[in-house]
């Protein structure tokens, strides 16, 4: 089926759902399709290298709009795909419309909590370790900017996502300081993921690790810079992620390409956990 066909077949089968919830639609492409209303905007970008439909939000907030959100990626391969597939595609859409627009979600985030971090001292001792979302109220309190994102993330998606949120905006910030960063912005950046990496559970390990540091890509001059700061405990797992994110395998197109969020049933895909697997299996 042409993709022009599966938009206007989608947009056919949203009709009630946007005249019920007030949507009316304000751009059409041959690779994107968007709706508007007064609670907030929602569109769909196909990416025809990846087969990927991304299914974005943007909310109306005290008069203002957000910036768009990623919420879901489905898989989409229009020569493949038949009118009883569209179907199924376009209830998916509809589940995610009303879920996130049929209530108010007009939200103050100033009223918003950020994530609470887990304290210094009972993570020094071993009497708990650093979580995820230690690592976005450290990460928001380096970078104050970042705290509405961060909170609005977890309008989005009911927690901290933090696959989303560094993916989305705060990798760009810690590329950048790894880059361009004078010596003091580099020492602070990795202050916090050398803090968080070695008393961390394994989750907040492998989004430092694989999701931050692997967006390196393995690229010389980034991977030298890390590797002035890096702790050793830290420096080994990183070294063998770049070396697979810096290539293109099927890893890395799992990592590209990850399943559709579904709320509640959140499990990243693993690749520091992969690379151990296979060290273990190897040492069998």
């Amino acid at each position: 089926m042409e993709l022009t066909n599966i938009f206007n077949a989608i947009e056919n089968h949203l009709k009630n759902t946007n005249e019920e919830l007030g949507f009316k639609k304000t751009d059409a492409t041959d690779s994107s399709l968007a709706f508007k209303s007064d609670s907030g905007s929602y569109r769909l970008v196909y990416d025809d290298d990846s087969n990927i439909l991304a299914f974005e939000c943007a909310y109306d907030v005290d008069g203002s709009t957000s910036e768009f959100n990623t919420v879901s990626r489905l898989l989409l391969e229009p020569e493949n795909v038949d009118d009883r597939e569209v179907r199924s595609l376009s209830n998916e859409i509809i589940e995610e419309v009303e879920r996130l627009f049929k209530t108010n979600k007009k939200v103050n985030l100033e009223k918003v909590k950020m994530p609470k971090a887990v304290s210094r001292t009972k993570a020094k001792n071993g009497l708990i370790s650093y979580d995820v979302d230690s690592l976005a109220n450290r990460f928001g309190a380096l970078y104050p900017d970042f705290k509405d994102t961060i909170k609005q993330n977890i309008v989005d998606y009911g927690e901290f996502l933090p696959e989303t949120f560094f993916a989305e905006y705060g990798n760009e910030r810690v590329l950048s300081v790894i880059k361009n960063g004078s010596d003091a912005e580099r020492k602070k950046l990795f202050k916090l993921l050398n803090e968080i990496f070695e008393d961390g559970t394994n989750e907040v390990q492998d989004i430092i690790a694989v999701t931050i540091l692997g967006e390196m890509k393995n690229d010389p001059d980034l991977m030298a810079v890390a590797d002035k700061y890096m702790i050793e405990y830290m420096a080994g797992p990183v070294h063998e992620v770049n070396k697979i994110t810096g290539k293109n395998n099927r890893l890395t197109k799992k990592l590209k390409n990850p399943p559709a969020y579904k709320p509640k049933k959140k499990k990243s895909f693993s690749l520091a956990n992969t690379l151990s697997e296979g060290a273990n299996q190897g040492q069998r």
